[in-house]
């Protein structure tokens, strides 16, 4: 069983980040390659690389130390917080990296829906876009 990997598109709205699983890749049984030009040039044509989606076929659904050292990396280049889903026995989780020395915060909720549609619930920015709270 070989990792696989997306790149996820989309945007947060409040507490909750929604995207779409994009350009499929295949790799090994412990790594995994996506196409990063392809990434770079999505986010400065349209802004909305929101993170990376991929899979740990045999292992805990928790970043490695390699995801660690490339979503630090790639938080300082896009220069913004990105989401980090691990899925192991076909439940996602998700992680949030906020900048290039992130360790990854654990969220709350994440659902993986039909047509590579990903909702993920951070409680830790209950927030409108505006900084208004979200309303109970």
């Amino acid at each position: 069983m070989n990792e696989r990997c997306w790149t996820l598109v989309g945007r947060r709205q409040g507490p909750f980040w929604v995207a779409r699983r994009r350009r499929p890749t295949r790799g090994g049984p412990a790594s995994v390659e996506f196409d990063a030009a392809w990434v770079l040039k999505r986010e400065e044509d349209r802004g909305d690389v929101v993170g990376f989606y991929h899979t740990h076929p045999a292992a805990l659904p928790e970043p490695s130390a390699r995801d660690v050292r490339t979503m630090r990396a790639w938080t300082s280049s896009l220069g913004k917080p990105l989401l980090c889903l691990i899925e192991s026995d076909g439940r996602p989780a998700a992680f949030r990296f906020d900048h290039d020395r992130s360790d990854g915060v654990n969220l709350a909720a994440c659902e993986l829906l039909p047509q590579g549609m990903v909702v993920v619930y951070d409680k830790d920015r209950e927030t409108y876009e505006d900084g208004q709270n979200v309303p109970a």
